[in-house]
């Protein structure tokens, strides 16, 4: 059901590309989804009587069942939206009632305006659900609301007035009205319009929106969906679609330079505030990104909070499917992406508290060191078994060394014998402990 909702969704918008049917106007009924000449002729006799303004595609898209109802509906016909043989028949004579539209849309529609063309207006948004009044042709509080979601919606400016360009792109459907795909503009409560049907069919693809089927009405159920995504992705449970909630609902759409310059400032309902981790990072921060990478399968590893070279190479590979900056740092958008992973009923991974951490001080620990630096190294070679038992003398020795060289090698890290940054992370990461801070 979900599959055919979604291909009867793209066919609506995007229209079909098959072969067309032969066929003249009145041979056979029409209705949405068709194709054919015939279809093509019916589209140039609505534009004969200004009802339509779209392509002549011989495609019987959204924009050709509207222009189809409301010649009907001018006419005194059966309001249908189906080229019946009544229809077809009053189409191809000269002698229908045409509508009345100003010559290239130039005219700003607005509250001192009524008559066909404001109820040609209002029957446009009512097709595309974001105006439910009746059609009166008066230019009311109520179509200048569903003008201004219209416009919100397609990128336009909004103001309420009807002019060229939002009529234009409302009758011939030709504007991104959601953004490939996707809503532009805030959506809540009481919202309603052709991006709320697109919200409401991305919830029911992943089964938040479970009660009603999408009507492109943002009522009580829709809300529910809403705070039941929040809830999954940890955020503010207000039932709104918002700026946070589209990062998480569509993450490819991330646009770097906007995170990059609201860096320090999030939104109210996420305010941002996980650390950058690199190579070499530990801690909690750590542990619920790993968790994620589990989740979503690219860690096999254990979920330490020690960012190590397996994470690394885990946060590369995500970074590359997601087509972000490969450098194995998780930041703003890597965040983002991770957050999509879904691990509420999920822990830590518990680690023995009484096993050697190796130290986060800074510096290099070499041949020749002595103290208690030394020896949480010396611990950690022994547990790993590259020193023998009992040789933690706090003294960073030849032993010591041929040690440390041994276990660079085998982690593929530069044998040089002294432990750095990126061997004391493999160390840990070996041992599978958390790191500790002196």
């Amino acid at each position: 059901m979900k599959r055919l909702l979604s291909l009867v969704l793209v066919l609506v918008l995007l229209g079909g590309c098959t072969a067309f049917a032969a066929g003249s106007l009145g041979t056979r009924t029409l209705s949405l989804g068709m194709q054919g000449e015939d279809v093509t002729e019916a589209q140039q006799r609505l534009a004969y009587y200004k009802d339509y303004s779209g392509k002549l595609d011989g495609i019987y898209g959204s924009g050709t069942y509207s222009a189809v109802k409301a010649f009907q509906q001018r006419n005194k016909l059966t309001v249908t939206g189906k080229i019946d043989n009544e229809t077809a028949a009053l189409l191809l004579t000269d002698t229908a009632v045409a509508a009345v539209v100003p010559d290239d849309l130039a005219y700003v529609l607005w509250v001192t305006d009524s008559g066909e063309a404001v109820k040609e207006l209002q029957r446009q948004l009512r097709e595309t659900y974001y105006y439910s009044g009746k059609i009166t042709g008066v230019y009311d509080a109520d179509l200048i609301r569903a003008v201004k979601a219209y416009q919100a919606s397609a990128g336009l400016t909004v103001d309420g007035k009807a002019g060229k360009k939002t009529r234009t792109t409302l009758y011939n459907r030709t504007a991104a009205i959601f953004n490939g795909g996707i809503p532009r503009r805030s959506l809540s409560a009481g919202d309603r319009g052709w991006d709320v049907l697109v919200l409401q069919q991305k919830l029911y693809d992943l089964n938040y929106l479970t009660e009603v089927m999408p009507d492109g009405i943002y009522g009580s159920e829709t809300t529910a969906a809403v705070k039941a995504f929040q809830k999954a992705y940890g955020l503010k449970e207000d039932g709104k679609y918002g700026a946070t909630v589209k990062r998480y609902l569509y993450p490819s759409t991330v646009d770097a330079q906007e995170e990059a310059a609201n860096a320090q400032q999030g939104t109210e309902d996420d305010p941002y505030e996980d650390p950058i981790l690199r190579f070499g990072s530990h801690g909690s921060a750590v542990s619920n990104a790993q968790m994620r990478l589990k989740a979503a399968g690219y860690l096999l590893g254990k979920a330490d909070g020690v960012y190590g070279k397996m994470t690394k190479e885990a946060v590369l590979a995500l970074q590359k499917d997601y087509k972000l900056k490969q450098d194995g740092v998780i930041g703003r958008q890597t965040w983002t992406i991770l957050k999509t992973f879904n691990i509420s009923n999920a822990e830590p991974e518990v680690v023995d508290p009484n096993k050697p951490a190796v130290s986060t001080l800074e510096g290099w620990i070499k041949f020749g060191d002595k103290g208690a630096k030394v020896t949480k190294i010396q611990q950690a070679l022994i547990e790993l078994g590259y020193l023998a038992a009992g040789e933690d003398d706090g003294v960073f020795g030849a032993k010591t060394r041929t040690a440390v060289v041994n276990f660079q090698k085998a982690e593929k890290l530069q044998a040089d014998g002294i432990v750095g940054s990126k061997t004391r992370v493999a160390l840990n990461e070996a041992l599978g402990v958390q790191w500790v801070t002196e």
